[in-house]
């Protein structure tokens, strides 16, 4: 008599098999609609958190699969799912081969991380605005006081990562103290965008705009929908929902860019480089102990 499969595995093959259907109806949807307009039309449109039926809907469906298996985490879900044979069908290959598609029609790829790209020095007359006053100020505000400056370049207003990034950085503002280490938000979004992140996130650390993004390609930060949404990248973000932790919203009326990378880079008092930390995705911020060891 052939063995019968037990309750936790039949769960788990139901969880699976939905969570795939699911991950497969939207990338169908999604490449039905990039054919249907402009690539550019169907990145600004089509691809927000709040249309459910988005190729961010798969957050979503990470998270209720994680509940579904009682985990909490990716990386126990996949231990689960390895053991079933409907995991061959998981759509990631075909996702990530998509979004790639995507970058190379908006020709995003060759801008990320080239190395030639990497500036060594940051000019101090680099023109930013005060996101607090709406002032123009530049970096020589910062430098020649005897301290190092942390540069935390951030992505859209609506990172959820940036902002546990930077709560984290407040967290260990003794440490970053102690190695005389001043933080300095940068975002290149406009001036209401950054006084409403500002007031959610109730950072403290002085805040600088530019909407240029020369600072961005001067440390060679790049835009890719691929390295933002791609399946494994995707099923981590469903951990922080599953975690109660909820996506924070754009404002509809500010023109955002939920694909401009981040990074990390800390200067002398004369504005050389000490320290570079290009972020490979969203997920990708290095912690205060590699930012201090570095120097």
């Amino acid at each position: 008599m052939a063995e019968q499969p037990d309750s936790t595995a039949i769960s788990c093959a139901k969880a699976l098999s939905s969570f795939v259907e699911k991950g497969k109806a939207l990338l169908d949807l999604a490449e039905k609609e990039s054919r249907e307009g402009s690539c550019q039309e169907f990145v600004r449109q089509k691809i927000r958190i709040e249309r459910k039926q988005s190729l961010l809907g798969l957050i979503e469906a990470g998270a209720t699969l994680y509940n579904s298996l009682s985990v909490k985490q990716k990386k126990d879900a996949e231990d689960l799912w390895s053991k079933n044979t409907n995991a061959a069908n998981v759509p990631q290959v075909q996702w990530d081969a998509f979004l790639q598609r995507l970058d190379d029609e908006l020709q995003l790829s060759p801008k990320i991380h080239n190395v030639d790209h990497q500036s060594k020095c940051i000019s101090p007359d680099t023109p930013l605005i005060d996101a607090r006053t709406g002032e123009t100020v530049t970096l020589q505000k910062y430098l020649g006081r005897g301290k190092k400056i942390l540069l935390v370049l951030i992505r859209q207003f609506s990172c959820l990562l940036c902002r546990l990034h930077v709560q984290d950085l407040q967290k260990n503002q003794s440490s970053l103290d102690a190695h005389s280490v001043q933080v300095v938000v940068i975002s290149f979004g406009c001036q209401e965008g950054a006084s409403h992140w500002v007031e959610q996130t109730g950072c403290q650390y002085d805040m600088l705009l530019n909407p240029s993004r020369k600072m961005y390609s001067a440390f060679g930060l790049g835009a890719s929908l691929q390295k933002v949404l791609n399946f494994g990248n995707m099923l981590i973000y469903s951990e922080y929902v599953a975690n109660d932790m909820e996506f924070p919203r754009e404002l509809p009326w500010i023109q955002d860019d939920m694909f401009q990378l981040g990074g990390n880079f800390v200067l002398d008092e004369h504005g050389r480089v000490l320290f570079s930390h290009r972020c490979q995705s969203p997920i990708d911020r290095p912690s205060v102990e590699d930012i201090l060891s570095a120097q």
